[in-house]
């Protein structure tokens, strides 16, 4: 790699809006690992299991986004695959990204603490096999899956570029101290979810514009939000970091991560999702 493309500022965080790529460890190397279906994962507490879907035309010399998919409470790795990956991989038609879904502890609270380490270790492992673009790793989830995404948020913003979470809560896990630095932020709420409720998905929107403003001004920020009933409604933030977007999108609706708009068959939050990590 031509390493002066990577000079003034643009190879390590904050990372400015389509900076160039950043290339792991696994650049040049012939993967170890599967390019689909899943492979087992040797961490300190044991072997999860890993679902992995990587580009047919995969080029170890070209750097890909990596994006994570967090199960819910009762979901698992193999079923996040089968949706696409929260319907992402579907809308990847230029083969640019590796998609991960990684398994919780399964017939119980799927992520804990010890998850936290779960992921910088399968990260390393990842960005070692693969060539990764190290500055465009994503995260997404839904429900436990967002609230642990959302918790990463907080404390792995040197390794993530940009977060999606889907009826998140900032309570009711264990979550870590925030570091105060900023990360790219969208969720998704539901008006009627009675389990993340309206109230702990906005608190975890706040606690993100906080970090992403100078002097938390983005708090006071009234976002647009969706008539209920009607279709949805994604508003950008306008007083946060450019490096840092926050999109709210919300609608009426209950705990589910795939909301469509009345009389509509699609689900708006894959495109709404892909199109914000597409900023970056």
């Amino acid at each position: 790699q031509n390493q002066s493309q990577y000079q003034g500022g643009q190879s390590s965080y904050p990372y400015p809006l389509k900076n160039a790529p950043v290339p792991s460890k696994g650049c040049g190397k012939t993967p170890s690992l599967p390019k689909s279906g899943s492979f087992d994962f040797s961490w300190f507490q044991g072997i999860r299991t890993v679902r992995i879907d990587v580009p047919e035309n995969y080029d170890n010399n070209k750097p890909y986004r990596l994006i994570f998919g967090m199960h819910c409470l009762g979901g698992w790795g193999g079923g996040v695959q089968q949706e696409g990956y929260y319907g992402l991989k579907p809308l990847d038609t230029q083969n640019t990204s590796i998609f991960i879904a990684p398994e919780g502890i399964l017939g119980q609270l799927p992520w804990s603490r010890a998850e936290y380490t779960m992921f910088d270790e399968l990260l390393e492992k990842l960005k070692d096999d693969f060539c990764i673009d190290e500055s465009r790793v994503f995260s997404t989830g839904f429900s436990y899956g967002s609230m642990f995404t959302n918790g990463l948020s907080w404390n792995h913003q040197k390794v993530l570029r940009a977060v999606a979470v889907y009826e998140t809560a900032e309570r009711d896990i264990w979550l870590p101290e925030h570091t105060g630095d900023g990360i790219g932020w969208m969720g998704v709420l539901g008006f009627e979810d009675g389990v993340c409720t309206a109230e702990m998905g906005r608190n975890a929107r706040d606690i993100i514009l906080k970090h992403n403003s100078v002097g938390g001004v983005a708090v006071q920020e009234k976002a647009e939000e969706a008539e209920r009933g009607g279709p949805h409604k994604c508003y950008d933030y306008k007083t946060v970091d450019e490096k840092f977007p926050v999109r709210w999108c919300t609608e009426s609706g209950g705990h589910i991560w795939d909301h469509k708009d009345p009389g509509q068959n699609q689900s708006w939050v894959p495109q709404a999702t892909w199109d914000f990590f597409n900023q970056f």
